[in-house]
């Protein structure tokens, strides 16, 4: 089973804690499980999927594989609409696009709290 990298919207370095942390509990695991496999400390998951420390991407993908999953990144080619997107964002404040992150971040865990 692949676990996708998804949540486009997160900077890189919520993205690999909280992959840690998705294939970490659709796993059923405890913390310390991937710890030992991937050579790291228990006490470095909880940081890692807290985003208060960024593991190495060599780090990340040995905790999820522990899982049981795959950690998978590809250069894709962005069409028309990611780019006008994108630029859209950029033209936004930096202060609103961080309101809206936040407001994103708040609503994807009220998501997840309710499944």
């Amino acid at each position: 089973m692949v676990l996708p990298v998804g949540y486009r919207w997160l900077g890189m370095t919520s993205t690999l804690g909280t992959l840690i942390r998705e294939a970490r509990e659709r796993a059923g695991l405890a913390e310390v499980d991937p710890a030992r496999a991937a050579r790291t400390s228990p006490g470095a998951i909880p940081k890692y999927e807290a985003g208060e420390v960024v593991p190495r991407l060599e780090t990340a993908r040995r905790c999820i594989e522990a899982c049981g999953f795959e950690l998978r990144i590809e250069l894709v080619h962005a069409g028309p609409q990611r780019r006008a997107a994108a630029d859209a964002a950029l033209a936004r404040s930096v202060e609103d696009r961080l309101r809206t992150n936040d407001a994103f971040t708040k609503l994807a865990a009220q998501l997840r709290s309710r499944s």
